[in-house]
């Protein structure tokens, strides 16, 4: 995976925006790499991780927007549980959403509403943040491709 870090870092003052990029790369202070999905536009930032059948341990999509503020997700057509990591514009975790488990397909899919405004929300597979001891206040490293001009 490592071979695959040859892009910009940018948690170290830049910023990702929405046109630019594709896909990143996440680096958590335990060391763990996550590759990463761009959620930027409403389309895919909708869909999400709707309908997949598996997350593998080293994925995660990375949902954008242009600043802080509230962020609200549910788990609606999710088939897996899935770890939610809300992050500042610093990538600096704000807050946690561990271990959310799929709506079931008749009756309620209550909405996750973090406490926290958010600029960057990180979702990976159910576990991860306990695994690696992810906690709020850690920083992640986003390493992303250049852009393509």
């Amino acid at each position: 995976m490592k071979s695959l870090i040859v892009g910009l870092l940018v948690a170290l003052g830049g910023t990702l925006t929405v046109a630019e990029y594709s896909w990143a790369v996440a680096i958590w202070p335990s060391g763990a790499e996550f590759r990463l999905e761009i959620a930027a536009d409403p389309e895919s930032q909708r869909r999400g991780y709707m309908f997949r059948e598996h997350v593998a341990a080293d994925e995660g999509m990375l949902f954008l927007s242009t600043s802080e503020s509230p962020k609200s997700f549910w788990m609606k057509n999710c088939r897996v549980p899935l770890d939610l990591v809300f992050m500042d514009e610093e990538f600096r975790v704000v807050e946690i959403a561990a271990d959310q488990q799929p709506c079931p397909e008749i009756g309620e899919c209550p909405s996750i509403h973090p406490m926290r405004f958010a600029r960057y929300v990180l979702e990976v597979a159910g576990g991860s943040v306990a695994r690696e001891a992810l906690k709020v206040g850690d920083r992640v490293t986003v390493l992303s491709e250049p852009a393509i001009r």
